[in-house]
């Protein structure tokens, strides 16, 4: 059994509940992308740009999306 590419779009199976969707994506990992733009009379005024991480944190780690030096792990005193 082959496992899909991270850029592979996955379809589930109409039995799939809503645990294994929520098992699938805190295992993989997913980023969710998307721009915002306010603008009056064709003139841009404010440009936003939004990025989302939604993992669970042994995922992140492993991707590297904490730097080095930041462990979300240790208890904070």
């Amino acid at each position: 059994m082959t496992t899909p590419s991270s850029s592979t779009p996955v379809a589930l199976a109409p039995t799939s509940s809503l645990c294994d969707l929520l098992d699938r994506v805190l295992d993989r990992g997913v980023v969710i992308e998307g721009d915002i733009v306010i603008s009056v009379a064709g003139v841009d005024l404010i440009y936003l740009r939004l990025e989302a991480l939604l993992s669970s944190v042994a995922t992140a780690i492993e991707a590297g999306a904490f730097p080095k030096s930041v462990d979300p792990l240790e208890a904070r005193s």
